[in-house]
């Protein structure tokens, strides 16, 4: 006989200004891909049904929450910010009494995919551990805090980077800052939890030495593409990260029957939809939720944003097309701009 597993919540903190942005946009309000770095992990959280989601909205609260309650999300005023443990304590009165699995992500980590967090949940559930750490394994850990183990391997603390001592800086194995925890224990944890640190902040990851104390099971997953785990600090990050996505976009379409003759080139926004045996022409922009139905010729160099294409249509080169539908057949010829 087996048994259902635990309800699952959902926290994504989202609530911090990210000043090495320089910007006056909240950080994940930035879009990538289309949309608001914060949509992409609501979108992942959606998949795994929870029970509960909830946001933690801080700066630009008002704004993140127009993108989050949409979605599902219940926020929580996250005010001030004082670390991720007072972040995460924030959800407590919203999850109201819930007793099961707890699951921290970030508004500003993209590039996760459901397979490592479905991983990360079976690994919590069948070791019946009060916290599973997602780690990684990087080159240059440099910013990252460090998994710090035992002389048997059991992970006994994780460091922060302004807290760790040289020998705890060469390790190369870091923490994510993605866990999933057991609800009862993660708030009762964090009252013991101070802000005796470098940052003065509550740290989320100081719950861990709480596990370790109380002698309760700590495991981990360590991530095998550590890129999934990235978060975005700076524009640099952003563009870089978002080359990644829409590589990912670029692929998934192919592999469904899309030709793209210059993926490198194309920029096709997270909500597009193409029909197969669609050719797109390179330096074609699909843009916002647009939709291109099938057997479409597609550019070059066309810019296409919230638009229906029915089947067969045939964008030629330098079109501009706007919030417009295309019937079925129909040739756009070149230099024409619809809107």
């Amino acid at each position: 006989m087996t048994t259902s597993p635990s309800p699952l919540a959902i926290v994504i903190i989202g609530a911090g200004k990210g000043t090495r942005m320089h910007s006056a946009l909240a950080k994940v309000l930035h879009p990538l891909a289309g949309q608001p770095l914060i949509a992409h992990v609501l979108d992942l959280a959606i998949q795994l049904d929870p029970l509960h989601l909830v946001a933690v909205v801080g700066h630009q609260a008002d704004a993140v929450r127009q993108v989050c309650e949409p979605r599902g999300a219940v926020c929580a005023l996250q005010e001030p910010q004082l670390g991720t443990g007072h972040a995460v304590a924030q959800a407590e009165p919203v999850l109201g009494g819930f007793e099961g699995d707890v699951l921290v992500l970030y508004g500003d980590v993209p590039l996760l995919q459901l397979d490592t967090v479905r991983t990360l949940l079976d690994a919590h559930r069948q070791c019946g551990a009060a916290v599973t750490v997602l780690t990684a394994v990087l080159e240059d850990p440099s910013g990252y805090g460090r998994i710090v183990r035992n002389g048997q391997g059991a992970i006994e603390a994780i460091v922060e980077r302004r807290d760790a001592s040289p020998a705890q800086l060469a390790i190369q194995e870091i923490n994510t800052g993605i866990y999933c925890l057991k609800s009862p224990f993660l708030f009762q944890a964090l009252t013991q939890v101070g802000q005796q640190n470098a940052q003065g902040e509550q740290y989320l990851t100081d719950v861990v030495g709480v596990a370790v104390s109380q002698q309760l099971p700590v495991t981990h997953v360590t991530v095998s593409d550590a890129q999934e785990t990235l978060g975005v600090n700076t524009r640099l990050e952003l563009a870089q990260l978002e080359a990644v996505f829409r590589q990912r976009l670029c692929e998934a379409h192919m592999l469904a029957g899309v030709t793209i003759q210059d993926p490198a080139s194309t920029v096709i926004d997270a909500e597009v939809r193409i029909g197969r045996d669609t050719v797109i022409a390179p330096q074609t922009h699909l843009l916002g939720q647009t939709h291109i139905g099938a057997g479409c010729v597609i550019g070059p160099q066309a810019v296409i944003r919230d638009s229906t294409l029915a089947d067969g249509v045939r964008v030629e080169p330098f079109c501009v097309i706007r919030q417009q539908t295309v019937a079925r057949l129909t040739t756009v010829e070149s230099f024409s701009h619809l809107k």
